[in-house]
C-alpha cells in the first residue's frame, strides 16, 4: 500500500508502550554481521561501525534517490542498494526517468570504497532493491529494470534482475540474469536457497497496461539457478494469483524450504499471512493471522530452534496482546510445520507504527526498524509526518532501548543491518512525493 494511503488511514492515538513477554527465544542465533568471517585460530581484528555522523545523505540534490536495502559484511563494511537520478510524480510505478540502479560499498567509518557506476543503468528506470551476502563472500543483488540489463529484451513494464559478484572484488566480472512477463516485478528480498540456487520474493505491482487496472498486485517468489560456471538462469516462479490485491514483503529460507510473508489488502482473505513453498514453488500451506488489510508481515527470520521469527504491523490486539496505539508492532515465533503461533509480543508508540525490517543478533536480541507517526519517548513529539525508529528487544520481548530520528519531511524506512559488534545501521529516504533523498542512519549511543 502506498505510504500516503496508509498514513492517511491512521491518525488516531492512544497510550504508551506495553509489552507481553511470554516464552523465550534464548536459543536464537545468527545476527551480527551478515557475512561470516573466514574460519581460523586467529581471525583478523575488525573495526566496529563508527560512521562520522548520525545521518549521511546522498549527494544528488537535483533528482530523487532512495536506499532500498543494506547489509554489513564480515569486514563490517556497509553495502547499500537503491537508485539515484530518479523522477517522482510522473508514472504510477516509481521512480521514472532514467533512474540508475546503485550498489555502493562503504568502509566501517563511512568512506566510499565502490560504486556500481553504469553496471545497473539502462536507458529506462533501474532500481536495486535487495541484497544478500553468503558465507563465501558472494554478493547477490535483486532489482527491477524498465530497460535491458541482461539478455535481449524487456518483457514488461519492470523486469526483475539478479546480479551476482564477488564482494571482495566488486569491480570484477558480474553474472546477471533478467526475467519477467508483462506485469511489473518488484523483488523485495533475496536469499541463498542452496549452494546452487538463489530465491527472491516480493510482488508483481498493479498491472496498468493503458488506462485501466488489468491485474492487482500479487505476491511472487522466484528461483534463480547458479550453474557450475557461475552463470545465472531463471528457475521456477510462484504467484499467489489471488483475486484481491496482495503484496509480499518477507522471505526466509528455513531448513531448505522457502517461506514468504506479506498482506492481502482486501476481500475475505485480507490480513497478514505466511506461506510455505515446496521444491518447485508450489504452495504447501498458507497461515493467516489477522483479518485487517492494513496488517502486514514485514520480516521473517530463521531461528536455530527450528521455528521462525515473524515481525510486522497490526491494527488492534494481536492474539490477546496489549495495544499501545492504533497500529502496533508485533513479533511472533511461529512453527515451520504449520505456521502456528508459539509466542508473541506486541509493542508500539501511542501513534501509528509501521515495521519494514527486523533482525536477530547473536545474543538473541530482536531489532525492529520502521516508521512512526508517534513517539517512543514520552513528552517528545515526532519531528515530522513520520520519523524513523529502531527498537532493541531482549529475547523474551522486553523493550531494552529505542532510538528515533526524523526531519520536518516524511521519512521512509527500508532496511537495517547489524555488524559483528552488535551495532546497527539503517537506510531509507526523506522528502515528499516529488523528491526524495537517500539516507543512511547510524543511531547514536550504541
Amino acid at each position: 500500500m502506498p505510504p500516503t494511503l496508509r498514513k492517511a488511514a491512521h491518525r488516531a492515538a492512544r497510550t504508551a508502550v506495553a509489552l507481553a513477554a511470554l516464552a523465550l527465544i534464548a536459543a536464537c542465533g545468527g545476527g551480527g554481521a551478515d557475512d561470516t568471517p573466514p574460519s581460523g585460530n586467529n581471525p583478523p581484528a575488525l573495526a566496529c561501525l563508527a560512521l562520522p555522523s548520525e545521518v549521511s545523505w546522498h549527494a544528488d540534490d537535483t533528482h530523487s534517490s532512495e536506499w532500498k536495502d543494506v547489509r554489513v559484511d564480515w569486514r563490517n563494511r556497509i553495502w547499500l542498494a537503491g537508485y539515484d537520478r530518479g523522477l517522482l510524480g510522473q508514472v504510477n510505478i516509481e521512480p521514472g526517468g532514467d533512474a540508475r540502479g546503485v550498489l555502493r560499498l562503504l568502509s566501517p567509518a563511512g568512506e566510499q570504497l565502490f560504486d556500481s557506476g553504469a553496471r545497473l543503468d539502462s536507458p529506462g528506470a533501474d532500481v536495486a532493491e535487495a541484497l544478500h551476502i553468503d558465507d563465501g563472500g558472494r554478493m547477490a543483488a535483486a532489482g527491477r529494470t524498465m530497460g535491458v540489463l541482461s539478455g535481449g529484451a524487456n518483457r514488461g513494464q519492470f523486469d526483475l534482475f539478479v546480479a551476482r559478484l564477488d564482494a571482495t572484488q566488486p569491480a570484477a566480472a558480474w553474472q546477471m540474469v533478467q526475467a519477467g512477463d508483462e506485469r511489473p516485478q518488484r523483488p523485495r528480498r533475496i536469499e541463498l536457497l542452496e549452494p546452487g540456487a538463489l530465491v527472491l520474493a516480493g510482488q508483481n505491482d498493479d498491472y496498468v497496461p493503458t488506462n485501466f487496472v488489468a491485474d492487482w498486485s500479487d505476491t511472487m517468489a522466484a528461483r534463480v539457478d547458479i550453474g557450475a560456471d557461475g552463470l545465472l538462469s531463471a528457475g521456477w516462479t510462484h504467484r499467489s494469483q489471488s483475486t484481491e490485491p496482495d503484496a509480499g514483503a518477507a522471505l526466509a529460507v528455513h531448513q531448505g524450504h522457502v517461506f514468504v510473508g506479506g498482506t492481502v489488502m482486501s476481500g475475505p482473505q485480507r490480513g497478514m499471512f505466511v506461506r510455505k513453498l515446496g521444491a518447485n514453488g508450489q504452495p504447501l500451506w498458507t497461515a493467516r493471522y489477522t483479518s485487517i488489510g492494513l496488517d502486514r508481515v514485514a520480516a521473517l527470520v530463521s531461528l536455530p530452534d527450528g521455528s521462525l521469527l515473524m515481525a510486522g504491523s497490526v491494527t488492534g490486539s494481536f492474539r490477546g496482546g496489549a495495544t499501545s496505539g492504533e497500529q502496533d508492532l508485533v513479533v511472533a515465533r511461529i512453527s515451520a510445520v504449520d505456521g502456528a503461533v508459539l509466542w508473541r509480543t506486541q509493542v508500539g508508540s501511542a501513534g501509528v507504527d509501521w515495521l519494514t525490517d527486523a533482525r536477530v543478533d547473536a545474543q538473541g536480541r530482536i531489532w525492529l526498524y520502521g516508521e512512526t507517526e508517534g513517539s517512543f519517548f514520552p513528552g517528545r513529539a515526532p519531528a515530522g509526518n513520520t520519523d524513523l525508529f529502531l527498537l532493541r528487544l531482549a529475547a523474551d520481548g522486553t523493550l531494552q532501548r529505542a532510538w528515533q530520528w526524523g526531519t520536518a519531511a516524511d521519512e521512509v524506512a527500508t532496511g537495517v543491518a547489524l555488524d559483528s559488534c552488535g551495532r546497527a545501521v539503517a537506510v531509507g529516504s526523506s522528502g515528499d512525493g516529488q523528491r526524495r533523498r537517500a539516507l543512511v542512519w547510524f543511531p547514536q549511543g550504541q
